[in-house]
């Protein structure tokens, strides 16, 4: 008997720890600017899983790859570029809308980025 009765209370508990990972609620395409020191385009892909893929383009019409992720409560880290010739980008992604600041220690250019979910 004591042994149902344990099987019927841990029956519940099984089911909450075994709670599928939620999705990122900012997965899809995005679109942005960024401006300052230097200036230009990016679009970016976020996977279900909260991991970031596209390109930049800068005001030289250089294209270079973008890539990073975005937690599932919007904080944003991504770099653009490769090795210490890269731009960092972080900031907040909040609804369908985004914002933050770049940087790149190589030149020392600063300034701000912004985008929008498609």
């Amino acid at each position: 008997m004591k042994k149902i009765l344990l099987i019927v209370l841990l029956i519940p508990l099984l089911f909450t720890t075994c709670k599928k990972e939620e999705d990122n609620t900012f997965s899809g395409s995005w679109t942005g600017t960024y401006s300052g020191d230097d200036y230009g385009i990016w679009a970016a892909t976020i996977s279900s899983t909260g991991n970031i893929n596209g390109s930049a383009t800068n005001s030289l019409g250089d294209n270079q790859t973008l890539s990073g992720s975005v937690t599932t409560n919007g904080s944003f880290s991504a770099t653009v570029g490769t090795g210490t010739l890269g731009s960092n980008f972080v900031g907040q992604f909040s609804g369908n809308s985004g914002s933050g600041t770049w940087s790149n220690s190589s030149v020392g250019f600063t300034g701000t980025w912004e985008g929008d979910k498609q």
